[in-house]
């Protein structure tokens, strides 16, 4: 048996001061995954799958070095170490300087559960068969289960750079799913529901299967609507994905690369005075929660949009060293690439209305439950052409579901259209939290 994580950080550690090597940072990483898909109560496929890593980054000069290995050997540490050496002397200097260990409070946020671990192999596949046989039973309209599955994630992360920053993270979680398809006449309809689970009395199959159905079930007799301007709401179901596809023009490193539309918005008015952007990486149960960025930055809870207004980018080290700001803790990073930006814990605050009074707000307006890819979304430009189905609602009161209608807009007009938010999340494990939003005007093209 090999070196463990802690042991090959530690070894690379001690060989890197030897070489007197000034600043450097060290991150390494396991990942394992046990997951089973089913299908007519007979096991489709498996994927049992590890990986782990240990990866460098060394400033000579000035200049960074990046390099990693998947093999947790002496020899290959060292070579290792030796090739980001080699590739310091030729690169470009970035002249930033690594984060210094200052106290913090420590926080236990829950992620990881030992109990979780022992959930064996046979159990997910009782989980997914029993989330099969429920689906049929639920509701005669159920022609197929396509998409039936359970997995077990583990993943651990130790960082560690020479001015003495240290921490060792754990995270587990047990995940399973249902997709559904339904049938009426001769139209079919595909229901989808999964989520995570961090306790083992928390699993609850039965709740997977009924809303998958429901979800299927729901959208059976959908026709095209008339194309036209609409009032939206779009479901907490989907309001996470709508924002999470643009949340990289928020980046500061995606900005100097001219990539963002926000670019010299600091400051200014970019949304309508009723969105709000947290990051808050300090939320226990969170899957994005941490006490230090993978560069070793201290996070902490920020509003980057506040009311409306553009208050700061997102950056690492090298992006704040550029708009000579200090990092926001929002670096990311794998053992084996270079450094990034990433938002940790996305909170949109809840409004104080319900549902049913947004969809009471207009005569006449949409409610979109569900989205068709995102191929024809431009992060860069923002425009969204993409594919929807929902309901029509007139004086909050379902009419009909629609599908076959393509929504036509701009993220950036829409965000400015956003009249009023809700007070409820989607309850589903996640580190973005959007409730269900109303936008005046979008455009429906069937």
């Amino acid at each position: 048996m090999g070196p463990s994580l802690e042991e090959a950080v530690n070894f690379l550690f001690i060989e890197a001061k030897k070489k007197e090597i000034s600043q450097f940072d060290i991150l390494a990483g396991i990942s394992e995954t046990t997951g089973v898909e089913v299908y007519e109560s007979n096991i489709k496929s498996t994927d049992i799958s590890y990986s782990s890593g240990i990866g460098i980054r060394v400033f000579l000069e000035q200049k960074p070095g990046i390099s990693y290995t998947e093999h947790f050997t002496k020899e290959s540490i060292q070579q290792m170490l030796e090739d980001a050496i080699s590739i310091a002397k030729i690169s470009d200097p970035l002249p930033i300087t690594l984060p210094s260990f200052t106290p913090i409070e420590e926080i236990d946020f829950q992620t990881y559960n030992q109990e979780l671990q022992s959930i064996s192999f046979d159990d997910l596949v009782n989980i997914s068969l029993q989330m099969e046989s429920e689906c049929y039973e639920i509701d005669p309209r159920v022609e197929n289960v396509p998409y039936i599955g359970a997995s077990k994630s583990f993943r651990e992360s130790i960082f560690r750079n020479s001015n003495d920053v240290a921490y060792h993270k754990k995270i587990n979680s047990i995940s399973a799913y249902a997709g559904v398809t339904t049938k009426k006449n001769e139209q079919k309809k595909m229901g989808y529901f999964g989520n995570t689970f961090k306790e083992k009395e928390s699993i609850n199959p039965s709740l997977i299967a009924k809303t998958a159905v429901e979800r299927g079930v729901e959208l059976l007799g959908a026709t095209p609507i008339p194309s036209g301007k609409y009032p939206v709401v779009f479901s907490n179901r989907v309001s996470s994905s709508i924002l999470g596809m643009f949340l990289g023009s928020y980046n500061g490193e995606v900005v100097l690369k001219g990539l963002s539309r926000l670019e010299g918005k600091l400051g200014q008015k970019i949304a309508s005075s009723k969105f709000t952007m947290i990051c808050d990486p300090h939320i226990i149960k969170f899957p994005g929660s941490r006490l230090w960025d993978c560069e070793g930055v201290p996070t902490k809870k920020k509003e980057f949009v506040s009311q409306g207004v553009l208050v700061q980018y997102l950056h690492n080290l090298e992006s704040a060293y550029k708009f000579n700001t200090a990092p926001t803790g929002n670096g990311s990073r794998s053992y084996s690439g270079k450094a990034g930006t990433s938002v940790t814990n996305l909170i949109v605050p809840k409004g104080e209305s319900s549902l049913k009074e947004l969809l009471q707000a207009y005569p006449r307006c949409v409610l979109v439950t569900k989205l068709e890819g995102a191929s024809g979304c431009s992060s860069i430009s923002g425009d969204i052409s993409i594919g929807v189905q929902g309901f029509l609602y007139e004086h909050g009161e379902r009419i009909q579901p629609f599908d076959k209608v393509t929504l036509n807009t701009n993220y950036f007009d829409m965000i400015q259209k956003i009249e009023d938010f809700s007070d409820m999340y989607q309850d589903v494990y996640s580190s973005i939290k959007v409730p269900d939003f109303l936008v005046t005007e979008c455009y429906l093209a069937s």
